[in-house]
This record gives structure tokens, sequence and C-alpha cells, in this order.
């Protein structure tokens, strides 16, 4: 997916340059000047790029984090963040249950009440008949 997505910008940063040195030839008509302003711009990247690593490797040995490190840190913090919320869910439907559960025992424990003691007068009733 990384060089899928490395590919496009490269294609997206040759369709800029393009366009830019069109924008430039159509105002200076100067070949020469496209290539001096895009030799520029290339010096810039390579600066960046090395600017970049410096500030990664200066990072790295401080036992800082880097914006990777943070990046990775956040979607962890946002997965969890959906688990324990999916989890909440959960709980939340196990306890309605429990509670509709406890409903229901209380009604058979009181229908079993009836049924015992009409039993139980009912074993009297034979008891003193016979």
């Amino acid at each position: 997916m990384q060089l899928s997505s490395d590919q496009d910008l490269r294609k997206l940063y040759k369709r800029i340059e393009d366009e830019i040195n069109r924008n430039i030839f159509s105002q200076t008509n100067s070949l020469l000047f496209i290539k001096m302003t895009g030799d520029a711009i290339e010096e810039h990247l390579n600066h960046l790029v090395t600017a970049r690593e410096l500030t990664k490797q200066w990072l790295d040995c401080n036992g800082l984090p880097t914006r990777d490190d943070i990046g990775d840190l956040a979607k962890k913090i946002i997965e969890n963040e959906n688990r324990l919320d999916r989890l909440d869910d959960t709980l939340y439907l196990v306890l309605k249950n429990i509670k509709a559960y406890r409903r229901q025992m209380a009604g058979l424990a009181l229908d079993l009440d009836g049924i015992s003691e009409s039993f139980y007068t009912e074993v009297d009733r034979k008891l003193a008949e016979s």
C-alpha cells in the first residue's frame, strides 16, 4: 500500500513539476533558466531530506518519539477506544439481559412459592382426611 502511495506521489510531483516548467518557460522563454530552477529545487529537496534524517537521528538518540511514532501511538489509541466502546456496549447488553433474567427468576420464585404452598395445603388436607 505504501509503495503505490509513493508511486502516486511521484506522479503527482512530476505533474506539478511539468506545470511549473511550462509556467516558467511561458514567462521566461529560457530552457536554461528552467534547468537552473529545477536544479535549485532539487538541491533544496536534498537539504530537506538530510534535515529530516538528522532530526530523526537526534530524536532517536535522545529517546524522543518521531512523528511516525506519535502517529502509530495515535492509531493504537483510536483502536483501543473503539475496542473499549464495543466492550462497553457488550457490557450494557449483558447487564440488561441479567436484569431481565433476574426479573424472570423472581417471577419463577413466586410461582414456585405458590405451587409449594398449594402442595403443602393439599398434603395437609389429605393427611387430615385420613
